[in-house]
C-alpha cells in the first residue's frame, strides 16, 4: 500500500515538475514575443485625394427688390463629388466667411440636393440628377422668408432663414482638386457657376 502511494505521489510530482516547465515555456516564449514589435505593411496610396478647395464670393441681399430673391447654382461636378454654399455675414470684415458666421447651406452631396438652416436647424435632402438648381425665396415685409420656390426642392413654406445682411458666401468643393466660380449678380438674384 505503501509503495503504491509513493509511486502515486513520486508520479503526481513528475506531472507537475513537468506542466510547470511547459508552463514556464510557454510564459518565456509569450513574454519573448511581446517584446517584438509587429510591422504591418504600408497601406497602398489612394486612388484619389479627397481633395477639399474652397473660395469666398461677395455679394449682397440687401438690394433685393420685389419681396423676393433668387438664387441659382450650376454645377460641374461629378456625381460622387460635393460642393456647399454658405451664405452669411462676414462679421469681422476679413474676407472669409467664418463657420461661425455661416447660417443658410445650400448645395449638392453625392446625388443629392440639400439646404440646412442654421438658425431654425431645418434641413431638407431632395434625390436628383439636375446639373442646376434654381430658387426663389418670397419675402414677408419685415424681410424674413415667407415661401420658397424651387426647380428641385419641394415648394414648402420654408422655415429657412433670410437675412438682408448677408454679405458673403463660402464655395466648398470636395472630391476635386481645383474649383472655379463664376458670379453674377442682378439687383434681386445671384447666380453662382462652378466648375
Amino acid at each position: 500500500m505503501n509503495e503504491k502511494l509513493t509511486f502515486w505521489c513520486w508520479g503526481t510530482c513528475c506531472q507537475m515538475r513537468g506542466g510547470a516547465a511547459l508552463l514556464s515555456f510557454a510564459l518565456l516564449a509569450l513574454s519573448a514575443f511581446a517584446g517584438q514589435r509587429v510591422v504591418v505593411s504600408q497601406m497602398p496610396e489612394p486612388v484619389r485625394a479627397l481633395a477639399e478647395v474652397e473660395t469666398n464670393v461677395v455679394f449682397s441681399t440687401g438690394a433685393a427688390t420685389d419681396n423676393k430673391w433668387t438664387l441659382t447654382i450650376e454645377r460641374d461636378a461629378a456625381t460622387s463629388n460635393s460642393v456647399e454654399v454658405v451664405f452669411g455675414c462676414d462679421a469681422n470684415e476679413d474676407g472669409v466667411l467664418g463657420i461661425e458666421e455661416g447660417e443658410l447651406s445650400i448645395g449638392w452631396d453625392c446625388g443629392e440636393w440639400f439646404w440646412r438652416d442654421r438658425c431654425s436647424n431645418a434641413a431638407c435632402r431632395v434625390e436628383g440628377t439636375a446639373q442646376r438648381l434654381d430658387m426663389t425665396l418670397y419675402l414677408n415685409r419685415d424681410r424674413s422668408a415667407k415661401s420658397l420656390e424651387s426647380s428641385v426642392f419641394p415648394p414648402v413654406v420654408s422655415p429657412i432663414c433670410f437675412n438682408p445682411d448677408w454679405n458673403l458666401a463660402r464655395v466648398v468643393s470636395r472630391g476635386a482638386e481645383t474649383i472655379r466660380v463664376e458670379s453674377k449678380i442682378s439687383i434681386n438674384a445671384l447666380t453662382l457657376r462652378i466648375r
